[in-house]
Formats: C-alpha cells, structure tokens, sequence
C-alpha cells in the first residue's frame, strides 16, 4: 500500500532532468543543490534518462527523499513503452501504478505519463522528433501510422487519468503529475506558447479534456497540474480550478545537462 502523509508534506518538483548529460562531478552537485531542498518527497515528471540508466537515476534521487515519478518519452529510448513501464511498476514509486496518494487530509496527487497525441497545431508538420528512431514501438512507421499510433497513446493515457479520478472522492486539493502538457496554451517555449508545427508532438489533448470535465463537474476541487516536455517555463489557468504550470528553463538559459529544480513549496 503506498503510505499516506499527514500534516504539511515538503515537496520538491524536478522535471526533465536528462541526468545521462551529466557526469561527475556535476550529477553530484546537482543531487548535493536538491539534497538542501529538504524534501519530504520527491516528484519527478519524467525525461529523468534513458531506458537503460532510468531505474538508477531513479535510485540515487530516493538516496535524497521519497519519490514519486512519471515517464517521459526519453525515458523509453532504447527499449519499448510496455517493457520500461513493466520495470517502472516494480518500483512502486510509478504513479500510475502506485495509484492516487493521499499526501495531507485535503491534497491527493494522482500521474499519469500523457504522450503528444497529434490532436491539435499543424497535423501536417514535418518536425522529426528523436522519438521515432529511438522508441521501438514508433521505429519504421509512415506518417499516418505514426500518428494514429500517437492518437491511441493520447486515448490510453486519458483512459489511465479517468480511472484514478473515478477512484477518488473529491478532494479540496488535487495534484497531478504527467510529461506532457494538456493542452496548447500550456505548451510553452522561450516565454511564449509553442508554434503550431510543434504542437502535435507536445501536447496531450485527450487528457487536457479529461482534466477540464472533471474540473467542471469539480468545482470545489483546486486542481493543479504539473508538467514539463517543452524545456519552456510558463503557467496557464484553463478554469478557475484549474491551472497548469509547465516546468522548463527560462528563456536563453542552457537546458540539456543543466538540469534544476523546478519549485519546491508545503503542500497543505
């Protein structure tokens, strides 16, 4: 059963970390700056590593605090989306298998990985992502393929946040963790929303719709999202109990192999 907190939890977001860009003695300095956050819980919100490196890197952040985590889609690189995720619930520590956690009497978080599920900006983009080479399960698809297979990912991770949500009973606070951004205009990049060509691999629409029905049908639940897969830091409030704050660096500052803390802050 994963443990329930009581009182005010201490909680540190990291996201995109990328941690195989570093080396000693700079992964040492970077776990020494969250070290001195003080957490009591780590959230992590995927891009951690690579398949192979993941589960370590995993590992050594649990030498500093508890730590909850999601994938992102580097996260898969060199390996499958069922065979990392297969390893990943082992842990226990992978939300959407580790189920909702309730952190304080009115916080609960929930996660879920979300992918770019091409639903929404230029469908004819010609963008290639690193993804297509490197997650065996889109290596060699034409384009169409490619994007219907990234459509039923969006719908699965929709389906995974509808399950969790269903579980609940509404809480005054919900915290929830995912990858990708739920929708567009949470989808930023040097300060300003992400352009159109971009969007289909960046956003997860399916679950940005999930979100918004239950906020609406919610709303006496603060809900607050956080996520990251742009490397743009910005916020967006979708309703009024709803707000999406996407982690990332801000504009002009080196992003891979420079990895930060996003925020940490007293979850009540």
């Amino acid at each position: 059963m994963p443990p329930r907190y009581h009182g005010r939890v201490r909680v540190t977001w990291l996201t995109d970390l990328h941690l195989s860009f570093l080396h000693e003695p700079r992964l040492g300095a970077f776990v020494d700056t969250v070290a001195r956050e003080r957490a009591d819980l780590l959230l992590i919100g995927g891009d951690t590593a690579e398949s192979a490196s993941l589960l370590g890197f995993i590992g050594l952040l649990r030498r500093i605090a508890p730590v909850y985590f999601v994938l992102g889609n580097h996260d898969f690189y060199g390996s499958s989306i069922a065979e990392v995720r297969e390893q990943c619930r082992a842990t226990q520590r992978w939300l959407p298998s580790a189920g909702p956690i309730r952190l304080t009497p009115a916080t609960t978080l929930v996660g879920i990985d979300g992918w770019g599920d091409a639903r929404c900006g230029d469908l004819r983009s010609r963008i290639e992502l690193s993804d297509w080479r490197w997650i065996r399960d889109l290596q060699g698809l034409s384009s169409p393929e490619r994007g219907d297979a990234l459509r039923a990912l969006g719908t699965q991770e929709a389906a995974a946040l509808s399950a969790q949500l269903a579980a609940l009973e509404p809480p005054p606070a919900l915290l929830v963790l995912t990858h990708v951004p739920p929708f567009a205009a949470s989808c930023w990049h040097n300060g300003k929303q992400s352009e159109p060509a971009w969007l289909p691999w960046f956003t997860c629409i399916a679950v940005g719709e999930v979100l918004l029905t239950y906020a609406r049908q919610h709303p006496s639940t603060s809900i607050t999202v956080l996520c990251g897969h742009t490397h743009g830091r910005g916020e967006y409030r979708a309703l009024d109990n709803l707000i999406v704050r996407t982690g990332g660096w801000p504009p002009g500052e080196p992003d891979y192999g420079h990895p930060l803390v996003q925020a940490t802050w007293s979850v009540v």
